[in-house]
């Protein structure tokens, strides 16, 4: 089983984006892929078909007294979601107020989804405070690699030296040999993007994905139609840079296998 963990450094970076597109480029490429939501704004469903209205999700059966495994969803395209779920204002205070619990325990139970017969791919969409929860220290170590999407821009750059100097879990992860950084929305038209992305490259260095997932329209477009890109614009950039992105993860990981 390869588990893997998507954070956005910062609001807007794009974690969802790249959860659900990464998704499906591993299934065009035969990984049995399942995506787990566990942001409680419930947007990864957006990509895979799911329509607004829908309230279904792992944490919603949870307050329901049902098994979280019944409110898996397979998209017409092939991944399978694990979305979040709606809840009330009341369900949500208390799930906060438990959070790290739940998803400690959702985390263990994933592995009961592993299997002989094939390689399962887990991908978790997670938030930045996850990273920095030391009860969840555990689950964040048992994952092969965590990602953090970037922008390159001031504003991500910012952060981002923040987070490297102030938060333990950044050197914790990096010694690990887990903590790599995408960098995402990137526009080379700029003379903004360009210099940022230049920074980016030399301030992570290896740290730093190869794959450079572009800024594209095709993006916005397909999860207005609740699908993912290689769908809807199988020609365009983003489906390109996610496709790229997928052989990058599998090679990534399979070298990481054999060191160990």
């Amino acid at each position: 089983m390869k588990r893997l963990l998507f954070v956005s450094l910062k609001g807007g970076c794009g974690a969802t984006t790249v959860t659900a597109n990464l998704a499906q480029a591993l299934v065009k490429i035969n990984k049995h892929v399942l995506a787990i939501d566990t942001a409680p704004a419930n947007l990864l469903r957006l990509h895979f078909g799911l329509p607004n209205f829908t309230t279904d999700g792992w944490a919603h059966h949870l307050f329901k007294g049902l098994p979280w495994y019944e409110a898996g969803f397979e998209s017409p395209q092939g991944a399978a979601l694990l979305p979040f779920g709606q809840l009330s204002p009341e369900q949500r205070q208390q799930f906060d107020a438990s959070r790290e619990q739940y998803l400690v325990d959702l985390n263990k139970q994933t592995y009961l989804l592993d299997s002989a017969d094939r390689e399962q791919w887990v991908l978790f969409h997670a938030e930045m405070s996850d990273l920095n929860a030391l009860y969840l220290a555990e689950a964040v170590a048992s994952m092969d690699a965590v990602f953090v999407v970037v922008t390159p821009d001031a504003v991500s750059y910012t952060v981002l030296q923040s987070w490297l100097e102030s938060h333990p879990a950044a050197e914790v992860l990096s010694k690990q040999g887990k903590l790599r950084f995408i960098a995402n929305k990137y526009q080379p038209e700029t003379e903004v993007g360009r210099d940022f992305m230049l920074v980016l490259k030399q301030e992570l260095a290896g740290l730093l994905v190869p794959v450079i997932v572009h800024q594209d329209t095709a993006l916005m477009d397909s999860v207005a139609n609740l699908t993912t890109v290689q769908h809807y614009a199988p020609a365009s950039q983003a489906a390109k840079d996610f496709q790229s992105l997928a052989f990058w993860c599998v090679s990534f990981l399979s070298s990481h296998q054999l060191d160990d």
